[in-house]
């Protein structure tokens, strides 16, 4: 597999991850792992928001609203194409951890999916969680959704909670 490395959103990725979202939106694909692009309507605004969900105060477990985050692009070296986002929270919340809501939300751009990028980005995201001083992280899934499920168990993830609801969904723990 070609080198992968992790880094964080920069303003001269813009044109990047424009053709990144449009992916997306051209395969009717759902975005995970980038962090609030939903409600953003430029790449700036996107931009300012991931700079400031890193700096949000963390105060407890059982806090409201939003931990801090750090959004990372998955980049193939050989050509610096983004491959994938992957949003690390630094820190669950009661709320987060009854809804299945993980420290880690990842993606993958659809026409990279099954080559192994996910698998490879995870644990590239884990050793951003050990440098963070984590021991354990969480991740949900949806319990149909088997490519992610794969990534999870292959990096280590070991099931703690299913809920059998409209969309079932499956939570996991990995020991870091």
């Amino acid at each position: 597999m070609e080198g992968l490395y992790l880094r964080e959103m920069k303003l001269g990725d813009k044109n990047a991850i424009i053709d990144y979202l449009k992916e997306f939106t051209m395969q009717a694909s759902v975005v995970n792992g980038l962090s609030g692009e939903s409600s953003c309507e430029t790449f700036e605004e996107l931009y300012e928001k991931h700079q400031k969900n890193k700096e949000i105060v963390f105060q407890g477990y059982g806090q409201d609203g939003r931990t801090p985050s750090t959004t990372y692009l998955l980049v193939r070296k050989e050509d610096e194409r983004i491959i994938g986002s992957f949003n690390i929270r630094h820190y669950l919340t009661r709320k987060l951890d009854d809804n299945f809501s993980g420290h880690i939300g990842y993606g993958i751009r659809p026409s990279e999916r099954k080559k192994g990028y996910a698998t490879k980005g995870l644990q590239l995201a884990l050793d951003k969680c050990r440098e963070m001083g984590m021991k354990s992280v969480r991740l949900g899934c949806y319990t149909y959704n088997t490519g992610s499920r794969k990534t999870i168990v292959k990096n280590g993830g070991k099931l703690i909670g299913h809920k059998e609801v409209l969309k079932p969904e499956d939570y996991f723990e990995i020991e870091l």
